[in-house]
């Protein structure tokens, strides 16, 4: 028996000035990897919007809350990729 990991929570993104400036809305696209000991690792930016978003995004994924992934009825790793969108209001 399997369970994917289930997000509990995740912080809101917070734009650089420039960002916000230039109008930059879009997806930084982020392989990472939910450890069974709860900390979120983040392995490389697949697609990035530069001006700070990616390292925004970065934060952000690492501050995500989730419930590890199981097999077996024991935690394990799992290894995605999360979308973390930036969208003006």
């Amino acid at each position: 028996v399997t369970t994917n990991i289930e997000v509990l929570s995740k912080p809101p993104v917070q734009y650089t000035s420039e960002a916000r400036q230039l109008g930059i809305q879009g997806d930084v696209v982020l392989r990472v990897t939910f450890t069974a000991a709860g900390h979120v690792v983040v392995q490389s930016v697949l697609h990035g919007l530069g001006h700070g978003l990616d390292e925004e995004a970065r934060r952000v994924a690492q501050q995500i809350r989730f419930r590890p992934a199981t097999r077996n009825g024991q935690p394990v790793d799992s290894t995605t990729t999360i979308t973390i969108t930036f969208q003006l209001a």
